[in-house]
């Protein structure tokens, strides 16, 4: 029996919270959102670029990252790097909400975006596992990822964990339409629960779109001891180590991404790349660019 867990939740390992305190672009995520509460919009502009050139964020912060560079700019008069900013949030997340800060100038800004990169198409990210492995042996796991965003992703990264040991293997390969990763069997100990997810990385290891699901391992012991117990606890040991029931809450099968689908990536964008401009060639709508996100204007 195969898995298959496409696109992503918001905060989708439990190890993200820790990732996040630790990725390089964290500070000065913190610094921007504390400028930004206390209306500095000025100071909290160059410090969301500057998170998102050092790296490391989650989908949500990258979302969360260009459209408040959008909404600052606009609300200071900086039309076209705003659009810049917009655009690059479209393509993360066509319905995202634009901030009061932003202005009624901000919102139609924000709506010229959406119309320039409708047509520009979702990244398809999707990662294929068995639901069960055998206890010391290596699983296979295959991600998939549509031909058309390809040239826009850097790397395909990849995180096993193991909930109950806290043992972690982390492996990374060129993005292909379809990359096969074999998860070592230092985590595939009996009675583990190992959460799989791919990522989709940029070139500054944010994570742009992600997939994961979960793997079980059977802890054959407990069937052993109601062999030798007489059979009668054996349907107690084989029902402990299947699977949980598909409503299980620590079962998370790729989900909504702020109530729409996730597959709206930021791609091929050099995020702080001075003047670097990213045309979306592989789709219609050639010339439709993401921009200057990264221009430090006076």
């Amino acid at each position: 029996m195969v898995a298959l867990g496409t696109v992503v939740v918001l905060g989708a390992m439990t190890g993200d919270a820790r990732a996040a305190e630790t990725a390089a672009g964290g500070p000065a995520l913190r610094q921007a959102r504390a400028a930004w509460d206390r209306g500095s919009l000025e100071t909290a502009e160059p410090l969301y670029r500057e998170a998102l050139e050092k790296g490391g964020l989650a989908p949500n912060e990258v979302l969360e990252g260009y459209v408040r560079l959008g909404s600052i700019r606009a609300a200071l008069g900086k039309k076209d790097s705003a659009v810049a900013a917009f655009r690059a949030a479209s393509i993360l997340d066509a319905s995202f909400t634009v901030p009061s800060e932003a202005g009624s100038k901000g919102a139609g800004l924000a709506e010229k975006a959406k119309r320039d990169t409708a047509k520009i198409g979702s990244i398809q990210l999707a990662v294929q596992v068995p639901r069960e492995a055998q206890p010391g042996k290596a699983i296979v796991v295959t991600t998939t990822l549509d031909k058309a965003h390809l040239p826009i992703v850097n790397r395909i990264g990849l995180v096993a964990r193991d909930g109950t040991t806290g043992k972690e293997v982390t492996l990374e390969a060129k993005p292909a339409e379809a990359v096969e990763f074999e998860v070592g069997s230092e985590v595939t100990l009996p009675g583990a629960s190992i959460l799989i997810r791919v990522d989709a990385l940029d070139g500054k290891q944010n994570r742009l779109a992600s997939a994961e699901e979960r793997v079980r391992v059977p802890d054959d012991s407990a069937d052993k001891a109601a062999v030798a117990g007489g059979g009668k606890g054996k349907e107690a040991g084989s029902a402990g180590s299947a699977s949980k029931p598909p409503g299980d809450p620590d079962v998370r099968k790729g989900g909504a991404f702020w109530s729409s689908p996730w597959p709206y990536v930021i791609g091929g964008i050099a995020l702080a790349g001075a003047g670097t401009a990213v045309f979306f060639g592989t789709r219609p709508t050639p010339n439709v660019s993401v921009g200057q996100v990264g221009v430090r204007e006076q």
